[in-house]
């Protein structure tokens, strides 16, 4: 899929104890991060065969993405530490998420990790592809007090066959920062959950509601697991990058 512009187009251990302690949860990872988000409306049929049974897609109501039933996510973990403040494996890492907003048959709406693609293998939710390939390059260019202008280029590959590649180019804006908690769920085990404490800084630069400040754009996926998601059908529906996203993990 190739998309171009369209005119009119969203200190980890003791510092956490308090906090901690007030939820009765257990924080197992702490992470320093940059991502890209796009919100698709992909194949509903391939997407439901992914979300474990009993719970059905619940498409974004938002004006910036509505009808977004697929968010994949492009991370770079600048820096990533267990629940004592170690570096969790090598300290840093770059995978791909495929986030499904999702409601349960009693009525229970969650994000549901559905799939991804990462040098640590299954992970936490035991979806995640081995990536064989997971690299990014991105840049910025800017002077004075202007925004600038930034390019990304991230690519994965698994051994299975599966690829995902995304080049981006875009103008900036000043970012919007805000506190986000949330409940996660693995398609694989829904009883796992997972609750995320976020402290982000977003440059929404397409989306339905907001000018569209992207110059330039391709993003392909293929292969056994992301061809029927992706079936020349999806339409892209927002871009985000988040310049800074810091997030706690915890778990009951």
């Amino acid at each position: 899929m190739t998309c171009w512009p369209r005119l009119a187009l969203f200190v980890p251990a003791l510092l956490i104890a308090p906090a901690l302690a007030a939820s009765a949860q257990t924080v197992t990872e702490w992470s320093a991060e940059a991502r890209v988000a796009l919100s698709f409306h992909v194949n509903e049929a391939a997407l439901q065969r992914l979300l474990p049974p009993g719970w059905t897609s619940a498409p974004s109501t938002a004006a910036g993405n509505r009808g977004a039933n697929l968010t994949v996510t492009f991370i770079e973990r600048q820096l990533a530490l267990d629940g004592q403040g170690k570096p969790y494996r090598a300290g840093t890492s770059r995978y791909i998420v495929f986030v499904a907003p999702a409601r349960s048959a009693t009525g229970e709406a969650n994000t549901v990790i559905v799939s991804g693609v990462s040098p640590e293998g299954p992970g936490a939710y035991a979806v995640n592809l081995t990536a064989v390939v997971s690299r990014t390059t991105r840049s910025s260019t800017a002077q004075a007090e202007e925004s600038g202008r930034a390019e990304e280029h991230w690519e994965f590959a698994a051994a299975s066959g599966e690829r995902v590649e995304l080049q981006v180019a875009y103008r900036r804006a000043p970012a919007v920062k805000s506190h986000v908690e949330a409940k996660v769920r693995s398609a694989r085990h829904p009883e796992l959950t997972r609750t995320y404490r976020v402290d982000q800084a977003a440059d929404v630069v397409r989306s339905l509601s907001t000018p569209d400040r992207v110059e330039a754009l391709t993003f392909r996926a293929s292969g056994a697991a992301f061809a029927p998601l992706f079936d020349g059908q999806e339409t892209l529906l927002s871009v985000t990058s988040f310049p800074w996203y810091v997030r706690e993990i915890s778990v009951p």
